[in-house]
């Protein structure tokens, strides 16, 4: 018996060939989606992170900032107030959130009105410089409405509205000791025996007159430059005849020695008043920052009169 073998070429060589590459492929691909994974992970917790970096930021930014921020939604319903708000009204954020109109923090006797107003408001109407939104009983503030702003979605719809509101009660405290220090400063000024004109140099405008200047000179300038030109008090660098358009009347003005200088006296003669007046002027800074000449002009004509007098003329001594 004899036994005779004979080798074939068959397709298993290609098949296997075929699954090893196959693996192969299928073993990088899983490698590189593993590292894409690994980075996409990576940025993944660096926004995390600088997200929630962002979100503690901007609550301390809400808690220190000064203005008020209330969110509404399109029924009017408070959805979120920042902790300004809530020292502003005196309630809190839980007694807040959540309240339809009419909010707890109105008025009582003018609940009615700010419904109103908030209507308006709502539907697109603005109004110049804010309106008073007013306080409760919780609280003596008075705060303003100074921005409202519709809130948009990412799909581009409203959401609601947010509203700023700035506390004015110590401007207003501050305004009102301005304007009671400007009174009683004017009533001062109103009473006194001379006249008091007070305007720029270079400029034909009053900045202020009392009411002996303006029962002597009117309201307007002519008087106070009168004043000045009879006294001789002009600056001595400015040109009062000038008639050149491009040139400053100013020009070469040393203004801090002239706001520091002592001011002189000068008695002149008015014969419109038919009075003698003692003229002193002095240069301050207005309140507007620009140089300006204030003149006090006293009637002093009952002392030229005596003065001129024979009785008040002294006595020559016998020889």
């Amino acid at each position: 018996m004899k036994l005779r073998a004979q080798g074939y070429h068959t397709s298993l060589g290609l098949v296997s060939n075929g699954l090893f590459w196959l693996v192969c492929v299928l073993s990088f691909m899983t490698a590189w989606l593993l590292v894409a994974t690994w980075r996409h992970t990576r940025k993944r917790i660096r926004a995390q992170e600088a997200l929630q970096g962002e979100t503690i930021s901007a609550e301390r930014w809400k808690t220190a900032c000064s203005t008020g921020m209330r969110a509404l939604d399109l029924q009017g319903r408070i959805s979120y107030v920042n902790a300004a708000f809530c020292q502003m009204t005196g309630w809190s954020e839980e007694e807040l959130v959540g309240k339809l109109p009419p909010y707890p923090y109105w008025p009582e006797g003018d609940q009615s009105t700010y419904h109103d107003m908030l209507i308006d408001e709502m539907s697109g109407k603005v109004f110049p410089g804010g309106s008073r939104c007013g306080s409760s009983a919780r609280t003596a503030r008075c705060s303003r409405p100074a921005l409202c702003l519709a809130l948009i979605d990412g799909h581009g719809r409203q959401t609601g509205w947010m509203t700023s509101m700035t506390d004015i009660t110590e401007p207003n405290r501050i305004r009102e000791q301005l304007s009671a220090s400007y009174e009683r400063f004017t009533i001062v000024l109103e009473a006194l025996d001379a006249s008091v004109s007070v305007a720029p140099l270079g400029s034909a405008e009053l900045l202020f007159a009392n009411k002996l200047y303006r029962q002597w000179f009117g309201s307007q300038t002519v008087g106070h430059l009168q004043l000045v030109a009879q006294a001789g008090v002009l600056p001595s660098n400015s040109n009062a005849n000038t008639s050149m358009d491009d040139e400053d009347g100013l020009m070469g003005l040393p203004s801090d020695e002239i706001t520091t200088a002592v001011s002189g006296n000068a008695e002149i003669y008015i014969a419109e008043l038919g009075k003698w007046l003692e003229v002193r002027s002095r240069y301050l800074n207005w309140v507007d920052g620009r140089l300006a000449q204030m003149v006090i002009a006293t009637d002093i004509t009952p002392r030229r009169q005596a003065r001129s007098s024979p009785r008040a003329r002294p006595r020559r001594p016998p020889p």
